[in-house]
C-alpha cells in the first residue's frame, strides 16, 4: 500500500488521545507519516508538509489547513515558557513550539495582535507556500489534496489557486450534522477535535472521495 503523508491541526493528528480520521487510516494498515499537530498554524502545517516532500518519497499527500490567526511560537527563552505555561487554553508544546493559537490570556498574545498581526500577509503567505508544495508534490509525481478544517475568509483573489472545496470545511460539517450531539464538552474550549464517530465517517469520506485505497471492508468493521 502506498505511502502518504498528512498534515494539520488537531482535527488531523493521530498521536493524541483522542481519534482522529489518521488514526481510523492506520488502523486499517494505511501507511502514514503524520506531520499534524495540536493547535498548529497553517505556517506550520505548510512547513512540515514541503519538508517532508524535499525529503521523502510519497503517493499521495492530503494538507488539513486550519484557521487563519494562529501563532507558533518557539519557546527560545524563559519569558516564552511563561506565557505558555500560564495560557488557559493552549499551555502546551508541540516540537518544541508553543501553538498558541489565538488565545489571548497573556499580554503578550493580546499586543500581538492589537499592534502585530498582519492578515493580508497571513492569506498570501498560506496561498503561495500551499503554491509551492503543489509544485513540489506535481515535480515528485505525489497526488495532492487539500481539504479546510475550518472556513477562511478569504480577501486575496489567489485563494482560489488552491484546489479544494471551498464550500466545505470539516469544522462546519461536524458541529452542523448528527455526530455533534455526542462531542465532549466537559472542556470546554480546550477540546476542539471532533468525536470518534465523526472521524469514522470523515475517514471513509476521504477515501471514497480521493484517496481510493482498497479498504472499504476494513473501515465497515467501524460500523460493528
Amino acid at each position: 500500500m502506498s505511502k502518504i503523508l498528512i498534515s494539520g491541526c488537531g482535527i488531523t493528528w493521530s498521536r493524541q488521545e483522542r481519534p482522529s480520521w489518521a488514526r481510523v487510516l492506520k488502523i486499517c494498515g494505511v501507511d502514514i507519516d503524520d506531520q499534524a499537530g495540536p493547535a498548529i498554524s497553517n505556517q506550520t502545517i505548510l512547513n512540515n508538509m514541503i519538508e517532508s516532500v524535499l525529503e521523502n518519497d510519497y503517493e499521495q499527500a492530503i494538507c488539513q489547513l486550519t484557521s487563519d490567526r494562529k501563532l507558533d511560537i518557539e519557546l527560545t527563552n524563559d519569558a516564552r515558557r511563561e506565557a505558555m505555561a500560564g495560557d488557559g487554553i493552549r499551555n502546551f508544546t508541540h516540537s518544541d513550539i508553543w501553538p498558541s493559537s489565538e488565545s489571548t490570556d497573556h499580554e503578550c498574545k493580546r499586543m500581538f495582535y492589537d499592534y502585530i498581526y498582519s492578515p493580508k500577509l497571513e492569506q498570501s503567505d498560506i496561498i503561495y507556500k500551499w503554491m509551492l508544495l503543489d509544485r513540489l508534490c506535481a515535480e515528485r509525481g505525489i497526488k495532492l489534496h487539500t481539504v479546510l478544517g475550518y472556513g477562511i475568509p478569504w480577501k486575496n483573489k489567489h485563494s482560489i489557486k488552491i484546489r479544494t472545496d471551498h464550500d466545505y470545511n470539516i469544522w462546519d460539517d461536524y458541529v452542523n450534522g448528527p455526530y455533534y450531539q455526542h462531542h465532549d464538552h466537559s472542556l470546554g474550549k480546550k477540546n476542539t477535535v471532533p468525536n470518534k464517530f465523526f472521524q469514522i465517517y470523515l475517514a471513509k469520506k476521504f477515501n471514497t472521495q480521493f484517496l481510493k485505497l482498497d479498504i472499504e471492508h476494513k473501515l465497515e468493521k467501524f460500523d460493528a
